[in-house]
């Protein structure tokens, strides 16, 4: 333990003796007018981190030589390795207004600015190193990097391109660059920047996340999808998946779309309410309908007034020829929303689908009401809605009561042959003939080829 006290004192004794040695040689030095030995001793004790005695050398030098611009540029080096910055700035402007063309001197008085969070002043003073020289490459870095934190995107990438035309070693540079071109939406150049970027710098993840982004939204999919897979989940937003999901949904590109509005939901589970029917619709398209159903259920579960989902729910059951449970989601659709019209429509359809004809025909009765209250508009509803109660009945054999809906039906749709078919059917099997005949003759106006017309014309001796 003494040894190690021993040691301590003896260099703390030596350092001593060095650093007034120094002193006293550059005092000398200084005394007889040798101003470059005392700045040469002064510099030396900077390197060797004498800093108190590079000061007062530094501090009598100046003193004796008011003009000497390197003695005040190494003073403001010596208050600044002290953080002493207000200092160093009055000394790098001393030195500066002696030599109003240094742009090194001028980058120190940038860098200390910023280091005094003067992020304006900064920001000139790097601008005017670049009007001086513009192949000052560090000076576009700087003032790009401030501007990129004061989010002024696009002016920060067009100085950071700039740096990196000069200096491709500054991973930074390529970051900031390429993120400020993705903020302001430059997914091309973004994606130039970044694939540069991530082909010197490969570990770097958060850049080839911004190339991964950028491509895709450049539309360039297969290019973006690589890179999209390389980039741990953990580093995207679950903002970020459905921006990419809906990219790849509008490329038609539906099971992996569905595979990146699934990572948003799993990222964020509050998403479920705006996705999982996106989600459903999809496997719907695709006829997945098993799978359309489970997510048209997790809508449901997050929005139990969801009237699309219990809608687009009962049509997958449908599909999947499951008519009870298309049944019950349709009857939950219309406690929502009790005059929706494609609920009562779909409703009245499964109850044929499951030879309910009476439950069908009073929810065409339904229909049928609500539609009347504007007619004109609603005409091919109430064409649409008299046939299928008129067929619920026919399928039944309840001729008579079928004939005055399929009137009513073609009242509505007049060309359709096929409701006048039928009510020539239904005449004939009530006895009226002439009535019959006619109805039989309309529909081969309509329909000239049609077999079962000219089968029924015969059968009445026409």
């Amino acid at each position: 333990m003494k040894a190690i006290i021993f040691l301590v004192l003896f260099i703390l004794l030596a350092s001593f003796d060095f650093a007034q040695n120094q002193y006293d040689a550059a005092s000398e030095a200084i005394k007889n007018n040798n101003f470059k030995k005392a700045l040469s001793i002064a510099q030396e004790c900077l390197s060797k981190d004498s800093t108190d005695t590079a000061i007062k050398i530094l501090i009598d030098l100046t003193a004796h030589d008011t003009t000497n611009k390197a003695a005040y540029e190494a003073l403001g080096d010596a208050y600044n390795k002290m953080s002493v910055l207000e200092l160093a700035l009055q000394n790098y402007e001393h030195a500066e207004s002696l030599d109003t063309l240094n742009v090194a001197l001028k980058f120190k008085i940038g860098e200390t600015l910023y280091k005094q969070k003067s992020y304006t002043d900064a920001a000139n003073k790097f601008l005017q190193i670049i009007s001086i020289d513009s192949n000052y490459a560090p000076a576009y870095f700087k003032v790009g990097e401030i501007l990129y934190y004061a989010k002024q995107y696009s002016n920060a990438a067009y100085y950071l391109t700039k740096y990196l035309k000069f200096d491709q070693t500054n991973s930074k540079a390529f970051y900031y660059a390429s993120h400020s071109l993705y903020l302001i939406q430059n997914f091309k150049q973004a994606s130039e920047e970044a694939l540069l970027g991530v082909q010197k710098f490969p570990q770097m993840t958060d850049l080839k996340k911004i190339l991964a982004l950028s491509l895709t939204f450049d539309k360039n999919l297969s290019e973006g999808l690589k890179y999209l897979n390389e980039v741990p989940d953990s580093l995207y937003t679950g903002r970020e998946y459905i921006l990419v999901g809906s990219e790849f949904l509008n490329a038609k590109m539906d099971s992996i779309a569905v595979i990146y509005f699934k990572k948003a939901m799993e990222k964020e589970p509050s998403l479920t309410n705006s996705l999982a029917e996106t989600i459903a619709t999809t496997y719907y398209r695709s006829a997945n309908y098993d799978s359309a159903i489970v997510y048209y259920d997790k809508k449901i579960k997050t929005d139990s007034t969801s009237l699309s989902a219990h809608v687009n729910k009962a049509l997958c059951m449908i599909q999947l020829k499951n008519f009870d449970g298309a049944r019950i989601a349709l009857l939950q659709a219309e406690q929502i929303k009790s005059d929706y019209m494609p609920t009562l429509e779909w409703l009245g359809k499964t109850y044929q689908y499951m030879d309910s004809s009476d439950a069908a025909a009073d929810t065409y009765d339904k229909i049928i009401k609500l539609a009347s209250a504007d007619p004109d508009k609603n005409s091919k509803t109430l064409g649409d809605a008299y046939g299928a109660k008129a067929l619920a009945l026919l399928l039944k054999k309840k001729y008579n009561p079928a004939i005055e809906p399929l009137k009513d039906a073609i009242k509505y749709d007049p060309n359709n042959f096929q409701y006048h078919l039928w009510l020539a059917q239904a005449l004939a099997l009530t006895g009226k003939k002439a009535d019959s005949i006619k109805e039989y003759k309309k529909t081969l106006q309509l329909d000239p080829n049609n077999a079962d017309a000219k089968k029924g014309l015969k059968i009445l001796g026409e």
